[in-house]
């Protein structure tokens, strides 16, 4: 009789600390859907444009930045920020505004299109070489 007691004790630990686990997954679902913006959503018709971002190291990254209408690349460390290039080639820029254009017209509800022509950009842009 206590090995039935024992085991319904054990399972109502592990009903509720899933319980808890699901409220935190849930929790943490919404705070990041309604708090968090990313950088493309937050970017629109402004000076400074951030198009893209890359992590090249756990705190070094190149940034793509358009300013004015120019296109600048930027690395970016733990200690400084400096200008590797700007990019004035005006068939790059024309690749760079068509492939942003393809982006924004994936609705930002749906993820796997999202993936999706991010992986046909990046198939194109290999084709091009």
């Amino acid at each position: 009789m206590d090995s039935i007691s024992f085991f319904w004790s054990f399972f109502k630990m592990l009903a509720s600390l899933a319980l808890v686990i699901a409220l935190m997954i849930g929790a943490m679902y919404l705070m990041k859907k309604y708090f968090y913006q990313s950088p493309s959503i937050v970017q629109g018709t402004g000076v400074i444009n951030i198009i893209s971002t890359r992590p090249i190291g756990p705190k070094n990254s190149i940034m793509l930045i358009e300013v004015l209408g120019k296109l600048i690349l930027v690395s970016i460390s733990g200690q400084q920020m400096s200008t590797l290039t700007t990019i004035e080639d005006p068939i790059a820029i024309e690749k760079m505004e068509n492939i942003q254009l393809k982006e924004r017209l994936v609705p930002q509800s749906d993820p796997i299109a999202h993936v999706k022509s991010l992986f046909r950009n990046a198939v194109g842009i290999r084709k091009d070489r």
